[in-house]
C-alpha cells in the first residue's frame, strides 16, 4: 500500500528507529548475498511490528521508522524483534545486529509521515545505541515502567548530550532474558553535565537558525567578550540565549552559566548574583568582587546574564569582570545597550511572516517561523489543531496583527483551545480578548504581553514614556518632523530634544528605526506596543490633545506636499503618502468619529479629503474615500457653503469613478447650486467639466461635449492649462466613440503638448492611452498603436494607477491578438480581468470580458466565449451603458450565427444597431469585418422577410433590454460585456 495514501494515527505517539550495525562491512564481506540478509532481516522487523500493531513510516535502506500509538506495543515489538534476529540463521555464520531507539512524544503529521524534534529526538537515541541494543528515552520510560512484562526490565544508564537535542537526555537500557545485556557506554557526546544553573527548556525551539548560527559564531571568535542580544518585549532573547547555551557546551566544555536577573532589585545585587549561581562563598579577608575574578581567571566561562535593562548602573561591573579575566565570555539579555567598548551588538528582529494572508499555499507556510510557532503551540493545547486552507489566512493575520513577536503569538495559540483562529483574530482586532498565560513555570512578566510591555515602560525616563505614548497614535510610524510637532504640542518637551529622546527609545528596543531614503527616519511602534502607548494616553488624559495635534500636523503636511503629487517628483511624493497614509486615516476617523467634533473639526476633515482627491484617484481609494467624503457631508450643518460644495464636487467625482451615476448626479446638482451662489467661475468649471463627464459616462454625448466646451472656455479664461487639457481629454473621448478618428488624434496631440510644456510626465499617460485607443478603433496603424499604449502603460505603472494600468492592458491585449499573439494576448487580458475584480471596478471588468469573448471567438472556442458575453452582460444591466451593451451585443450575436440561433443574434444586432443610433456611435472600423461577415451568414441563412423581421423584433426590444439582468432573460442575448474603451476620467 502507498505510504502517502495510508491514514497514520496522531497525537502522542511511541516512535521506534532501526538500523543494522556496521551494514557496509557485511555488504563487503556477502557481496550479493547481503540483498538475502537484508531481505530477512525486514521480514523479521515487520512481522514484530504488525504482530503489535505498528504503523510503517519510511523505510530507508536497512533503516525503519515506525510509530505506535501505546508506548507498551513498541517495547514488545523492539523485543520480538531482538529475539527474532538473535535466533535466524544467517549465512556465512554472519551476525546481524541491529539497534534500536525508542521515544515518546506528540508529532506534527505532514503528507509523508511526520515531522518534529521528537523525531529526531528518537533517531538521536537510536544513533546512541550498539547493535543489538535498544535504548528508551525518560518519557518512554516513565509509561511503561509499571507495565513491563515480568521478563523484561530496564536499566537507568543516566544522562547524555544528544547531537542537536537541547539539553541533556536520561537514557534507559531494555534487558531481555538470553539476549546481550552489557554493551559500551552509548555512543554520544559524553554524560557530562557542567552547566550551572541553566532553566529547564520546555518546549521545542522554533526557527531562529540563521540568529542561532550567528550568535555562535561570534561567541567563538577570539576578539568578542562582551555580546548583548538586544530586541523589544517579548521577542523571545532568553530562549534564543538559552538555546546558544546548548549549542555551545562542547565549546565551553560544560562551563556555562546562566544568571537571571528579573528578581534583582539593583546594581549592587548583580555580583551576588553572579557569585551565587557560579557558588562563590563570601569571605571574610577578600572582597566578593576578588573572589570572583580569581575563580573567573581560571574558567574558559560563557556567562549568561538574563535581563539586564533595569540593572544598567551594573555594567562597570561587567566591565571590570572582562578586563581582569581573558578567558571570560559574557552573552547578555537586555532591551537597553549597555554602551561599553568592549560591546558587540546583536539586534533580534520578530519572527519571519508572510507577505499577506492572499493566496495561501499550506506547504510554503512551513517555512515561516511565526506560522509554525502558532501552530505548535496550538497542537500543545489542542491535540487536533492543524493548519489548513480554511484557518491559514486567520493564523496568518493572527501573526501578523502580533508583528511576529513570539511571546504573543505563543499567548494567542493557548487560546486554540477555547476559540478557532478565525473567532480569535476577530477578537484580536475588536480588542476583546486579554493574551494571558497560565504556565506557572515561567517569570511573571512573560505571563502576559503587557506585563511584559509594562515592565519596559517603567524603566523608561519621565520625557522618554511622554514621547512613546504620544508616538503611539501614529499608526503606521512617525517622521522626525511629525514627533516634534505631536509630542511638543501637549506639553512643554523641547523640539530639540526629541531627537535624543526617539534614538534613546530605540537604543531601549521600545521603538524601532528605519531609513526611508530621501525621507529620513522613520520611528515606529510594534502594534503591541502601539496599543499600551494609546492605553497609556488614555490614562494621563492626553489622549484628545494629542490626536488634535496629529490631525493638526497631518493636514499642514498634506496641504504642503498635495501640489507635488504633480510634477517631477509625483511618484515619490505618493509613495510618502503611502507610507504616511494610516496616520492619514487616524487623523480623519479622529476628526469625524469624535461625539463632540465641532464645525472646525468637520472643516478639517473636508480640507484633507480635497488634498487626498488626486492620491484616491491614482491610487484606486475610491470607496474609502466616498466613505469619509459622506461622513464629512452627513455633518456639514455650519460649514463654509464654498467649502461643503467643494466637498460635493468631490463625492460627486469619487462616486462617478465607481460607475454610481445617480449618486453622482445628486452631489454635483446641490454643489452647483452652492457654486453658483458663490461667483466663483473656477468652481462652476469644475462642475461643468465633471457633469460632462456624467453625461458622457450615461451615452449622452451632445450634452456631454456642450458641458465640457463650456468648461473649457472658462478655463481658458482663468489661464488654468492643466484644466484645459484636461477637459479636452474627455473631447477627445466623445470623438472617438462618434467616429471622428482625425479630430480625436489632433485633440489628443494638442493635450499631449500642453502636458509635455507644463512637464507633467504622468499627465502625458492619459493623451497617449487616447491615441493609441483611436488609432485601435479606427483600424490605422497598431504598430504606433502598441508604441503610444506601452508608453502609457509604463507612465501609468510608476504612479501605481491601478485601474488605469488595467485599462490600458485591455486595449494591449487586443493588439497583441491583432498582430496573431494570441497567447499573450489571452495572458494580459486575464490579468487586467484580475486587477479589476480587486478593485470591484465593473466597466472594466465587462470590457474586458468582451474583449476576452472576441477572442475565444476567433479561436473556436463558442461556449467559452458565451460564457464570457454572460458574465460581462451581468455588469452591463447595472452600469446601463448603451455603447458598450451595444459592443457586447454585436459580438454576441456572431456566437448566436454559428450556434443555429440566427434569428436571435439579428434581433441582437437591431437591439445595438437602435442604440446606437440613438447615441451617434458608430461600430468601429477594427470591428466591422467580423461584423459584416456574421451579417453576410446571417443573411444566407434567412430570408429576407425573416431577417427583417428578427432586426425589426430586436429594435422593438430596445426599452426593456438593458432591464434585463441576463442574456438568458432577455431570451436571446447571453451576458456580454464589450470591449469598447472605457470613459477615463480623472482629478486633473
Amino acid at each position: 500500500m502507498n505510504k502517502a495514501m495510508r491514514r497514520f494515527p496522531s497525537g502522542i505517539l511511541t516512535l521506534l528507529f532501526t538500523d543494522i550495525e556496521g551494514s557496509t562491512r557485511l555488504l563487503q564481506r556477502l557481496g550479493s548475498r547481503y540483498a538475502d540478509v537484508l531481505r530477512e532481516s525486514r521480514r523479521l522487523l515487520r512481522a514484530a511490528f504488525a504482530e503489535q500493531h505498528g504503523y510503517e513510516v519510511d523505510t530507508q535502506g536497512d533503516a525503519f521508522f515506525v510509530v505506535f500509538e501505546r508506548a507498551q506495543d513498541a517495547i514488545n515489538a523492539a523485543a520480538t524483534a531482538q529475539r527474532s534476529l538473535h535466533t535466524a540463521q544467517w549465512p556465512e555464520d554472519v551476525t546481524v545486529r541491529i539497534r534500536m531507539g525508542i521515544h515518546t512524544g506528540e508529532l506534527q503529521e505532514v503528507e509523508e509521515g511526520y515531522i518534529g524534534l521528537d523525531v529526531h529526538h528518537a533517531a538521536r537515541i537510536m544513533s546512541a545505541a550498539h547493535g543489538g541494543q535498544v535504548l528508551l528515552s525518560e518519557s518512554t520510560r516513565d509509561l511503561i515502567v509499571n507495565d513491563l512484562p515480568a521478563e523484561l526490565s530496564v536499566e537507568d544508564l543516566g544522562e547524555y548530550r544528544l547531537k542537536d537535542i537541547p539539553g541533556h537526555s536520561r537514557l534507559f537500557q531494555l534487558l531481555m532474558p538470553h539476549l546481550p545485556a552489557t554493551f559500551p557506554r552509548p555512543a554520544t557526546q559524553g554524560p557530562r553535565r557542567s552547566l550551572q544553573n541553566i532553566p529547564p527548556i520546555s518546549s521545542a525551539f522554533v526557527g531562529r537558525e540563521q540568529e542561532l548560527t550567528g550568535l555562535t559564531q561570534q561567541l567563538q571568535r577570539p576578539d568578542i567578550h562582551l555580546l548583548t542580544l538586544i530586541g523589544t518585549a517579548g521577542v523571545g532573547k532568553t530562549r534564543l540565549a538559552l538555546q546558544v547555551a546548548s549549542q555551545l557546551e562542547d565549546t565551553f566544555a560544560g562551563q556555562i552559566c546562566f544568571v537571571a536577573l528579573d528578581r534583582v532589585r539593583n546594581a549592587d545585587e548583580v555580583l551576588f548574583a553572579i557569585a551565587q549561581a557560579l557558588g562563590v562563598q563570601e569571605d571574610a579577608h577578600r572582597t566578593l568582587t576578588e573572589q570572583l575574578k580569581q575563580v573567573l581567571r581560571e574558567l574558559s566561562l560563557l556567562l549568561l546574564l538574563d535581563n539586564f535593562e533595569h540593572v544598567l548602573p551594573a555594567r562597570l561591573i561587567i566591565a571590570d569582570l572582562l578586563a581582569s579575566c581573558p578567558k571570560l565570555k559574557i552573552l547578555i539579555t537586555s532591551r537597553v545597550m549597555l554602551h561599553l567598548q568592549a560591546e558587540h551588538l546583536f539586534e533580534l528582529a520578530p519572527l519571519l511572516l508572510p507577505a499577506s494572508a492572499q493566496a495561501v499555499d499550506i506547504a510554503s507556510l512551513q517555512r515561516f517561523e511565526a506560522i509554525t510557532l502558532f501552530v505548535q503551540r496550538a497542537q500543545a493545547v489542542q491535540s487536533t489543531f492543524e493548519l489548513n486552507q480554511d484557518n491559514a489566512p486567520a493564523i496568518i493575520k493572527i501573526c501578523r496583527h502580533l508583528d511576529g513577536i513570539p511571546l504573543a503569538i505563543e499567548l494567542a495559540a493557548a487560546q486554540a483551545r477555547y476559540f478557532t483562529p478565525q473567532h480569535l483574530l476577530s477578537r484580536l482586532e475588536q480588542g476583546t480578548i486579554f493574551l494571558r498565560g497560565k504556565a506557572h513555570d515561567v517569570p511573571e512578566r512573560q505571563q502576559t504581553l503587557r506585563a511584559a510591555i509594562a515592565w519596559s515602560y517603567n524603566l523608561l525616563e519621565a520625557d522618554e514614556q511622554s514621547v512613546f505614548r504620544r508616538i503611539a497614535v501614529c499608526m503606521s510610524g512617525i517622521t522626525l518632523e511629525a514627533a516634534e510637532h505631536i509630542c511638543s504640542a501637549v506639553s512643554p518637551i523641547e523640539k530639540m530634544e526629541i531627537l535624543n529622546i526617539l534614538d534613546s527609545l530605540v537604543d531601549k528596543s521600545v521603538v524601532r528605526r528605519s531609513e526611508d531614503g530621501h525621507a529620513g527616519p522613520r520611528y515606529w511602534l510594534l502594534q503591541a506596543l502601539h496599543e499600551y502607548g494609546l492605553e497609556r494616553l488614555a490614562t494621563t488624559g492626553e489622549l484628545e490633545a494629542t490626536q488634535a495635534a496629529q490631525s493638526e500636523y497631518i493636514l499642514s503636511w498634506l496641504t504642503r506636499i498635495s501640489p507635488l503629487l504633480t510634477g517631477a517628483e509625483q511618484v515619490f511624493w505618493l509613495d510618502q503618502l503611502d507610507h504616511e497614509y494610516e496616520n492619514v486615516r487616524v487623523a480623519l476617523r479622529w476628526l469625524l468619529g469624535t461625539t463632540a467634533h465641532t464645525p472646525e473639526h468637520i472643516e478639517q476633515a473636508m480640507k484633507l479629503c480635497s488634498t487626498l482627491m488626486r492620491f484616491w484617484e491614482i491610487r484606486c481609494y475610491f470607496a474609502e474615500g466616498s466613505a469619509f467624503l459622506d461622513q464629512a457631508l452627513a455633518a456639514s450643518e455650519g460649514i463654509s457653503p464654498i467649502l461643503k460644495a467643494q466637498t460635493l464636487h468631490n463625492a460627486g467625482f469619487m462616486a462617478l469613478l465607481q460607475n454610481e451615476t445617480g449618486r453622482a448626479e445628486n452631489f454635483l446638482r446641490e454643489g452647483q447650486i452652492l457654486f453658483r451662489e458663490s461667483g466663483d467661475k473656477e468652481s462652476m468649471a469644475n462642475i461643468l467639466r465633471l457633469q460632462g463627464n456624467l453625461a458622457m459616462v450615461k451615452d449622452n454625448y451632445k450634452v456631454s461635449r456642450r458641458l465640457l466646451e463650456e468648461a473649457l472656455t472658462l478655463y481658458s479664461e482663468l489661464g488654468n492649462k492643466r484644466r484645459c487639457a484636461s477637459t479636452r481629454e474627455a473631447l477627445v473621448q466623445i470623438a472617438y466613440i462618434q467616429g471622428s478618428y482625425q479630430h480625436a488624434l489632433s485633440l489628443a496631440e494638442e493635450t499631449l503638448a500642453v502636458y509635455e510644456a507644463l512637464g507633467e510626465h504622468y499627465g502625458t499617460a492619459y493623451p497617449l492611452l487616447d491615441m493609441a485607443t483611436t488609432l485601435f478603433l479606427a483600424g490605422q496603424d497598431p504598430a504606433r498603436a502598441k508604441e503610444f499604449a506601452e508608453e502609457s502603460l509604463a507612465l501609468f505603472s510608476a504612479v501605481g494607477n491601478k485601474r488605469l494600468v488595467a485599462l490600458v492592458m485591455v486595449l494591449l491585449g487586443q493588439l497583441h491578438h491583432v498582430a496573431g499573439n494570441t497567447e499573450q494576448a489571452l495572458i494580459i487580458l486575464e490579468e487586467a480581468s484580475q486587477i479589476f475584480k480587486d478593485l470591484n471596478e465593473r466597466h472594466g471588468s465587462a470590457e474586458t470580458l468582451v474583449a476576452l469573448a472576441r477572442i475565444k471567438t476567433r479561436q473556436g472556442d463558442r461556449e467559452g466565449a458565451r460564457a464570457c458575453y454572460h458574465q460581462a452582460w451581468e455588469y452591463i444591466s447595472v452600469l446601463k451603458g448603451k455603447e458598450l451593451a451595444a459592443l457586447c451585443l454585436e459580438g454576441y450575436g456572431q456566437i448566436l450565427v454559428t450556434q443555429k440561433e440566427v434569428s436571435h443574434a439579428v434581433q441582437c444586432w437591431g437591439i445595438a444597431a437602435t442604440w446606437r443610433a440613438q447615441i451617434v456611435a458608430p461600430l468601429p472600423p477594427v470591428y466591422r469585418s467580423a461584423y459584416l461577415k456574421a451579417l453576410e451568414q446571417a443573411r444566407a441563412k434567412l430570408s429576407q422577410e425573416e431577417f427583417q423581421a428578427a432586426w425589426l423584433a430586436g429594435s422593438q426590444l430596445v426599452p426593456e433590454a438593458l432591464q434585463a439582468s441576463s442574456l438568458t432573460k432577455l431570451a436571446t442575448l447571453f451576458t456580454v460585456t464589450p470591449d469598447a474603451p472605457d470613459v477615463i476620467i480623472h482629478s486633473n
